[in-house]
């Protein structure tokens, strides 16, 4: 079982802390944090664009089901 709202909060999260964090670190970060909530099983994580954008992870997650029955 998911934790779906999750997403929503690790954005809420990130949106308030990402200014703090430097920008040589931001990626790693990032990375962590989407790795901490996956972890616990927040499993709609690539709605946080930015989050998942700052973590190198664009892409992640998409929906490629109409690719696999062509």
């Amino acid at each position: 079982m998911g934790w779906a709202s999750g997403s929503e909060l690790a954005d809420e999260v990130w949106a308030l802390f990402r200014e703090h964090v430097p920008e040589a670190s931001r990626k790693n970060v990032a990375k962590q944090l989407v790795d901490l909530f996956e972890g616990h099983d927040c499993d709609t994580m690539q709605e946080c664009e930015r989050l998942m954008k700052d973590a190198g992870r664009e892409g992640y997650g998409e929906d490629e089901s109409e690719d696999f029955f062509d």
